[in-house]
């Protein structure tokens, strides 16, 4: 018992204090941190400002007198200074709702007000009105030919054509089937998208205030286009979640995204430590240090240490990334979405599902004598690691379908599909939890016992790597 806690600590220390681990366990909290940074460094960085004119032809003639307005110098800063107050009403609910600081919400507003500023400093447009009877096909030509860069025209040219917009009749009057025929808007080479994107929706919104103060029945009711508008407009909900407790914040997308929080945290942890101890039992065998281990400890003894200093660096790896999840969900007064007895049950089964995956690993590894050939014999290890993935939606929206319910006792995934039912949107039944936690040691207690008899004899065996068939006399035989 001594040497196999020998062969653990040695195998904890050897890993946990490398730089590639250290660097790899810091290296998720580093690129947050990064892309924040980089937010923060890039959010005035400002493209090429865009001059040019919009053509309308307005065939209904309501509607190019509305376009003129909107983009009108007048009209574009009363809809910055809307957008900005917007966004400020936005930012302190949004504070209110998450627990978030002053300062945290006017970080947010600023950053929030410079995307503003940089999108509509994007382009500054002009409209000029065309005739009906004008040769559109002609002036799409033109349009086709033009290049809206300022670098590439000739100095003291016009500002270029951007687009052009044809507005029929039907687009304010409809059919009389009630259906309104849709706008048309042809736009130059390499425009940029959100410049066009705001065109269309000028437009839209022209059009329908054309349609709007040209319906009979509302000019009878006195209403005007923007009391029509704030009448449509969806309210928003003050949304809370009610617990014995009490009225808690509603948790919205973190709710949802739960079971696969939980998953990753078990799948990390896992394949950190199950990668490490394959990566360390090739080396070992390659390098003949193998023989000498074996002079001091027995295969069972080397393997079951192995096993256990991996699964102390997967529990290091666990244990600080739960921390930190659970810290912030503290922080923004979320905990209310998460049961304590889930932290248990995720440290239950992650000595589950790593004691299998150790298993298979220390199985792999021992059986060959360079990465490359193990890499052959990964596919079952994969495919355990990869079904609950590719599940976790299904099984998440409906954890108590019966699809859900067998791939609980499923051996080898039974760990990660009840882990994602747990913390999915129905209570999963009492008595399933502990059958599954059965499955599971009984799959564990399989695992090793197979495990160990290829380890014995794979230790010592060089050469060409051995197949399934090879791998199944060897359990027989040991």
């Amino acid at each position: 018992m001594l040497k196999t806690f020998y062969v653990a600590w040695r195998e904890f220390t050897s890993t946990i204090w490398t730089k590639g681990f250290i660097i790899g366990v810091l290296m998720t909290p580093l690129i947050m941190l990064v892309v924040a940074g980089a937010i923060a460094l890039t959010k005035n960085l400002k493209g090429p400002r865009l001059i040019g004119s919009i053509a309308v032809i307005d065939e209904s003639g309501r509607v190019a007198q509305g376009i003129k307005t909107r983009f009108s110098p007048e009209f574009l800063k009363s809809e910055k200074e809307q957008l900005v107050k917007s966004v400020d009403q936005t930012a302190k609910e949004g504070a209110d709702k998450i627990g978030l600081s002053e300062d945290q919400a006017a970080m947010a507003s600023g950053i929030a007000k410079d995307a503003i500023n940089n999108a509509l400093s994007k382009a500054d447009l002009t409209i000029e009105e065309l005739p009906p009877t004008i040769d559109l096909a002609a002036a799409k030509a033109a349009l086709a030919a033009i290049d809206i860069h300022e670098k590439n025209r000739p100095e003291g040219s016009p500002p270029p054509r951007v687009a052009i917009a044809v507005v029929p009749a039907g687009a304010v009057t409809p059919s009389a089937e009630g259906v309104y025929t849709k706008f048309e808007l042809f736009t130059a080479q390499k425009l940029d998208f959100e410049i066009q994107g705001r065109i269309e929706n000028k437009i839209a919104a022209a059009i329908v205030d054309a349609r709007i103060t040209s319906d009979d029945r509302i000019q009878r009711s006195g209403l005007t286009p923007e009391d029509i508008r704030a009448l449509v407009k969806e309210p928003d909900a003050n949304t809370a979640t009610l617990t014995k407790e009490g009225e808690k914040k509603n948790a919205g997308a973190a709710q949802f995204l739960l079971p696969m929080a939980f998953m990753l945290l078990l799948l990390m942890s896992v394949m950190t430590g199950g990668q490490y101890l394959l990566t360390s039992t090739v080396e070992e065998k390659s390098s003949r240090v193998m023989e000498v281990l074996l002079s001091a400890v027995s295969p069972a003894q080397l393997m079951i240490g192995k096993i256990v200093g991996q699964m102390c660096v997967g529990l290091v790896i666990l244990t600080l990334y739960s921390g930190v999840a659970v810290a912030s969900l503290i922080v923004f007064s979320f905990m209310h979405v998460l049961d304590p007895i889930l932290l248990v049950y995720l440290f239950i089964f992650f000595f589950i599902a790593f004691f299998i995956i150790a298993s298979m690993m220390a199985a792999v590894g021992s059986a060959v004598s360079e990465m490359r050939e193990a890499q052959t014999m990964m596919t079952p290890i994969m495919v355990i690691i990869m079904l609950p993935w590719l599940l976790w939606m299904p099984i998440s929206r409906a954890p108590n379908s019966l699809f859900s319910t067998i791939m609980s006792f499923v051996p080898g995934i039974n760990p990660f599909v009840m882990m994602i039912r747990l913390t999915g949107s129905e209570p999963t039944p009492t008595w399933q939890i502990p059958v599954s936690i059965l499955v599971g040691l009984i799959s564990v207690v399989i695992c090793a016992w197979g495990a160990s008899k290829i380890f014995r004899i794979g230790v010592l065996m060089y050469g060409k790597p051995p197949n399934v068939r090879t791998l199944i006399k060897w359990i027989r035989m040991a």
